[in-house]
């Protein structure tokens, strides 16, 4: 017997809860993982001088300036709060259109045909899809006209 046998390869078979315990099971794993790999992560660090930094900007230098750190973190919270809301404005007026405002049409029905050198009826159906494809042959003239609603034309 093969070693695949026993893992349920397809997803969608297991259940809500097998799921999230090989989830919880995954995380515990890559935790310790990590915590593995501290103490070199944590030499690395001293090599580097990250520890001195931490300690002059932290510990004593500037001990007595709480309120300059209290500054930068209100800044930092007010700036968070207003893009957020900008963000969350945004989805609440816009989450249902595909397009943000509806301006009138570039050219008309006719001047488009006009400029295609195809039949106003043919125009119209281009237009009235959502994606249309246009072929055209070495004069600029449109030979095949393709779009995923319906089949294509000969040539």
């Amino acid at each position: 017997m093969k070693a695949e046998g026993f893992l349920i390869q397809n997803e969608r078979r297991r259940t809500p809860t097998q799921r999230a315990l090989s989830s919880l099971v995954t995380l515990v794993a890559w935790m310790l993982w990590f915590y593995l790999w501290l103490p070199v992560i944590t030499l690395v660090a001293w090599l580097a001088g990250v520890r001195t930094a931490w300690i002059e900007l932290s510990a004593e230098a500037y001990a007595n300036q709480t309120t300059d750190l209290l500054a930068i973190l209100g800044y930092a919270l007010v700036s968070a709060v207003v893009f957020a809301g900008w963000a969350y404005y945004n989805q609440a007026r816009f989450a249902h259109r595909t397009r943000r405002r509806q301006g009138p049409a570039a050219v008309t029905l006719i001047e488009e045909a006009m400029a295609l050198d195809i039949d106003p009826r043919e125009a119209q159906a281009l237009r009235s899809q959502q994606h249309s494809t246009l072929v055209f042959d070495k004069h600029a003239r449109p030979v095949v006209r393709r779009s995923p609603d319906r089949e294509p034309e000969p040539a």
